[in-house]
């Protein structure tokens, strides 16, 4: 009888998170929209497997300057977008993680990389996927192996 009383709450709590996680990609997708009317959006991500994660958006002129920014950033799904100020009117390719220093450094983080991708876009580079928190886990356990080894 638990087996089955057990089932249950994991196939609740699954399809709990599923639902929490599409409204979190609906927002995703409303903010991205917004930017995307008023010009090309830069992307930047930092994962966070136990900590916070965040994503930056900038939208940015075809001179590279930063018409509007959103952000999110947080640990749960309940993490909504919003505005991030002080990047109106600078060039993308001299912002860094100073112009934020009041944000969580998840967020600085992201800001960096949106600026990365920006550039490495624009000299008709492609951005490579970051690696995911199991992935990089996984590499750092066949480096340790393979030092052992040695």
């Amino acid at each position: 009888m638990n087996f089955w009383l057990i089932l249950i709450a994991l196939g609740v709590a699954y399809v709990l998170q599923m639902g929490l996680a599409l409204l979190q990609m609906k927002s995703f997708t409303a903010a991205y929209s917004e930017l995307r009317r008023k010009g090309k959006v830069a992307i930047g991500i930092k994962k966070g497997a136990f900590s916070s994660g965040a994503i930056v958006m900038h939208c940015v002129d075809d001179a590279g300057g930063i018409l509007d920014s959103r952000r999110i950033s947080g640990v749960t799904v309940f993490s909504k977008f919003r505005v991030l100020p002080g990047f109106e009117g600078k060039n993308i390719r001299s912002t860094s993680a100073d112009d934020c220093r009041r944000q969580p450094k998840s967020v600085r983080t992201a800001t960096e990389n949106a600026r990365e991708n920006y550039i490495t876009i624009m000299a008709g580079g492609t951005v490579p996927q970051p690696e995911s928190p199991l992935g990089q886990l996984t590499t750092k356990t066949k480096s340790v192996f393979t030092k052992r080894k040695e």
